[in-house]
């Protein structure tokens, strides 16, 4: 049986199926982008989570801050239930009042010239993601705060700066 010599394609074939079979001119990275979405998405949850932290202690150095100067402020058998209540109402404000560990009233005698020190803490949970909340082990954030009650203050209560 008489063959026909195989036909040599045209140059233009010959190049087209070349440049099929090596890898020139190949895209790569497809598969980079889950990657790059899976570290979009846990770098956002750092940033989110750090900035809950600042915002966190914010409110709880705010809420102590604001609790001191009104327990030096009001009336000595009144000064730790508005303390109290500010302290509450300050951590409500921003938005941090679910987890807000319950004040101590402050050690001591009302008295002039005493010093008074304010602890707030918040528990935080390790993740928190806006519209879902929070889950993960908690930490807790605590602020201090140290006022002296006035000398010259008006009232009928004891104390000397002596």
């Amino acid at each position: 049986m008489y063959r026909l010599p195989a036909r040599r394609g045209s140059g233009r074939t010959d190049r087209l199926r070349r440049r099929l079979l090596d890898d020139r001119g190949a895209v790569g990275g497809l598969e980079m982008l889950p990657f790059g979405f899976l570290v979009f998405v846990v770098g956002s949850l750092i940033i989110m989570n750090a900035w809950t932290v600042v915002d966190s202690w914010m409110a709880v150095s705010t809420a102590s801050r604001e609790g001191g100067r009104v327990f030096v402020e009001s009336a000595p058998d009144e000064a730790w239930p508005a303390a109290r209540a500010r302290i509450e109402e300050v951590m409500t404000e921003y938005g941090r009042s679910e987890r807000l560990v319950a004040p101590s009233a402050p050690a001591g005698a009302y008295e002039r010239c005493a010093s008074v020190t304010i602890t707030v803490a918040y528990d935080m949970a390790f993740i928190n993601m806006p519209f879902v909340g929070g889950f993960g082990s908690l930490t807790r954030i605590e602020s201090t705060h140290t006022e002296r009650i006035d000398p010259w203050r008006s009232g009928d209560f004891e104390g000397s700066c002596g």
